[in-house]
This record gives C-alpha cells, sequence and structure tokens, in this order.
C-alpha cells in the first residue's frame, strides 16, 4: 500500500469507522464506468455528513461591494457554480442537477459555471443533460484543470457547453450588457496554469485590454489573483472543497490562505480576498470528492449581487470604507444563511 492509500485508508478508519475495508477494492461500481469502489461509498451519506448532499446542497448569498463597475451593473445578481466533479463520486450528478436547478430557481441576472465538470472519465454526455435547465439564461463559463487533462477533452466539454447555450470563455472575453451599460466578462482559462508566471502575467494583462471590465472568472484563485488589479474590478473562482479535512494532493482552502495568497485574505471572511482594489470571492462549490473533503462545508450555489462604488470618486478613505462594507455585508449573509 503506497502513501497515499494509506493517508486514505486512515482517513476512512477515522471517519467512516471501515476497519480493514479501508483499501480500495477491485471491483467496479455498478454503471460507474470502470470507478473504484471505496469502502466510503457504501456508507449512507448522511452518517457521514448528516444529510443528503442534495439535502445539504445551499444557496449562499453574499453582497460584493465593487469598485469602479458600471452605475448599471449596481444589484446585478450572479449565480456562480463550480466543481460539479462529474463522475468522481456517484452521487455528484444528482447534486449538480439541483444546483443547476436551485440557481436557476433564483432567476439571476448571470450564471457562470467554474469548470471542473467533469472529476473522472471523458464522456460529457451527462453534462449535456445537466445544462438544460440553463436554455434562455445568460451563462458564461470557463474550464478547470480536471477539464483540461487533454486538449481533446477540453474541446469536448467546451462544445458540450457552447451547445447549450453557455458562452465559454478560454482566455477571452465577452461584452454584456445590464441596466443600460456594458461591460466585460473575462474568462481565464486552467491551461494557463501550465506557463511560467511571467507568460501568466501577460496573457492576464492582454484579457479585456481597451474595453471596461465588470469581472473575471476563473476555476484557480491563483489565476484570478494574478489578475491586472487596476482593471479588473471583481473576480470570482471555486477550485476549493472548503472542507474541514485536509487531504494533502485535494483542492485545500487552508493552503490558498495560508501558502498561495495570504497578504490577500480579508481578516474575519476566509473566502474574501483584497488584491489592491480588486476583491475576489471564491464558492466552495458542488461536488464530492472520493473521501469526506467537503465534511463541515456544505455544496453551494452562491449569489453574488455587486454593489457599485466608482473606482473615479473614490480616495483611500472611501476604498477603505467598500471593503469594510464588503466584509460587513458578508458576514451579515453568512448568519442569515446559518440561521435558515
Amino acid at each position: 500500500m503506497n502513501r497515499l492509500h494509506l493517508l486514505l485508508a486512515i482517513t476512512a478508519l477515522v471517519l467512516g469507522g471501515c476497519g480493514s475495508e479501508a483499501e480500495p477494492a477491485e471491483e467496479t461500481a455498478e454503471g460507474g464506468a470502470g470507478l473504484p469502489v471505496y469502502p466510503w461509498d457504501t456508507l449512507p451519506p448522511e452518517s457521514i455528513y448528516g444529510a443528503t448532499p442534495v439535502e445539504n446542497l445551499r444557496v449562499t448569498p453574499v453582497e460584493l461591494h465593487v469598485l469602479g463597475i458600471p452605475p448599471g451593473w449596481d444589484g446585478m445578481r450572479i449565480a456562480a457554480i463550480s466543481d460539479l466533479q462529474l463522475d468522481l463520486w456517484s452521487g455528484n450528478r444528482e447534486v449538480a442537477a439541483a444546483a443547476i436547478r436551485r440557481a436557476v430557481a433564483e432567476q439571476p441576472d448571470v450564471v457562470v459555471l467554474l469548470g471542473d465538470y467533469l472529476g473522472n472519465g471523458t464522456d460529457p454526455t451527462a453534462l449535456r443533460e445537466l445544462l438544460r435547465p440553463l436554455s434562455g439564461v445568460s451563462t458564461f463559463a470557463v474550464l478547470g484543470d480536471r477539464d483540461v487533462r487533454s486538449d481533446s477533452l477540453a474541446a469536448r466539454i467546451a462544445a458540450t457547453l457552447s451547445e447549450a447555450g453557455v458562452r465559454v470563455l478560454r482566455n477571452e472575453t465577452a461584452i454584456l450588457e445590464h441596466g443600460g451599460d456594458s461591460a466585460a466578462v473575462v474568462g481565464v482559462d486552467a491551461e494557463l496554469l501550465g506557463e511560467s508566471v511571467g507568460e501568466q502575467a501577460y496573457v492576464l494583462g492582454q484579457l479585456g485590454s481597451g474595453t471596461r471590465v465588470g469581472f473575471l472568472i476563473s476555476h484557480n484563485p491563483v489565476l484570478g489573483a494574478r489578475a491586472d488589479n487596476d482593471r479588473v474590478p471583481a473576480v470570482l473562482a471555486g477550485g476549493v472543497f472548503c472542507g474541514d479535512v485536509e487531504v494533502p494532493g485535494t483542492p485545500r482552502l487552508s493552503w490558498l490562505n495560508s501558502e498561495a495568497i495570504p497578504s490577500a485574505v480579508v481578516e474575519g471572511a476566509e473566502r474574501l480576498y483584497r488584491i489592491g482594489q480588486m476583491v475576489m470571492f471564491v464558492t466552495c462549490g458542488t461536488g464530492y470528492g472520493f473521501i469526506p473533503v467537503r465534511f463541515g462545508a456544505p455544496p453551494e450555489v452562491a449569489i453574488v449581487t455587486l454593489r457599485s462604488v466608482e473606482a473615479e470618486t473614490a480616495g483611500e478613505d472611501a476604498r477603505d470604507a467598500a471593503v469594510d462594507t464588503l466584509l460587513e455585508q458578508y458576514e451579515s449573509s453568512l448568519e442569515d444563511t446559518t440561521s435558515n
């Protein structure tokens, strides 16, 4: 048994009481396209998480007071969904379907899909079916690192999204009109992670050049944090499970906060970041992994409401006040969610 399997076995013992069954079995799940059967797959989700994943799904309201977005964008509501992770765990399709239905039911102005649609496998058929409720809804998407494992897979997923009417932004810009004002939505492709920091800076510096940027979407928060913070007022990202169980090699919020961008953390709100005058919110996503890394962090659909603060008229005190207000609104939204 290698170190990874040993770590997974210990995790299963602690969280699932699986005893000697901790090592993955040789069989595959019925209809699971060759996925290994782990002992925790057979545990009722409610025994680990307190409820089934769909029952745990929540809508998280967040208000972002953003410097420099157009006045007509004040009050824009964006539904952010990330990390569907289809076929990583057998229940992820059901959770993803529920998340998309909940997002549409909220009647947002815009939906953003933040990547990692396929956690395993290469067949996007299930994704095509899940996207049907988004028909007629203004939707933008980026690809995550799991989606760009190969050029052919990335092309298939991008085509599936496009066929559903979703605008896929692979280091691209799209103009969005709202409230009589137009600005750019910028999408960062996860393939950029494979480039040097210098190349990343160059590409990010060119995105949205010459246009007024409304917000940027990125699967990876680190790429979002490297955007031009004088030109990009807001970033929406995913890529982390936010769970209390920290497993090396999995997307971890603690790594983001303590190692990747610690100076950007807004004190008292671990999923809010400030880089210059740019603010970034990171959603915990929806998908479950093959171990309970989501423990303590229910799957979510984030409903982000933009509030405009004009950068042209905001001095240093006004910028600080805007960030204070952002934090206050965010904490208040969490209290409201927890009390429901």
